[in-house]
């Protein structure tokens, strides 16, 4: 839980860190007076969640909402359905090695220069800054939460 600090000393160790800072100056000043200075402490936890709610709306006012995020995200796995899914019907079928390179072509045409792009570094893909490790611990677990509460239905 967060801590109010008022004039260097601890006066609340459960502070409720979601309570906007007009209020938690409005209380301070009616308690303490004017000339007291406050501060509120954060937890780690607090502080990894505020970081987390700043960046969202950061992406969600200067990106896309959350819904254009959705739709350019849905965008994403239907072309790679669709490419991938006409990748391995025409792999399958290939009879040379000819036929495998050309069963490709569709597949580069529409995603073979992303890898290029995040190369040179003019493309990085959000997974990248978070680390790779961590968005598949997020993935699994996430995936594990959506699984049991369907166990449950």
């Amino acid at each position: 839980m967060a801590k109010l600090i008022v004039n260097n000393q601890q006066v609340d160790q459960f502070y409720n860190a979601n309570t906007p800072e007009h209020i938690t100056a409005q209380l301070v000043l009616e308690q303490f007076g004017e000339s007291a200075i406050f501060e509120v402490q954060l937890s780690e936890a607090e502080q990894a969640e505020l970081s987390r709610q700043t960046s969202r709306q950061s992406i969600n006012q200067q990106v896309a909402d959350n819904a254009s995020i959705l739709g350019t995200t849905s965008d994403t796995t239907h072309i790679l359905l669709n490419e991938l899914s006409g990748f391995i019907n025409k792999l399958s079928q290939a009879q040379s090695l000819a036929e495998m390179r050309a069963s490709t072509e569709s597949l580069k045409a529409a995603i073979g220069s992303i890898e290029q792009q995040v190369t040179d570094g003019s493309l990085e893909f959000p997974y990248q800054v978070k680390g790779q490790a961590q968005v598949m611990d997020e993935i699994c677990t996430r995936a594990q939460g959506v699984s049991q509460i369907l166990k449950q239905s």
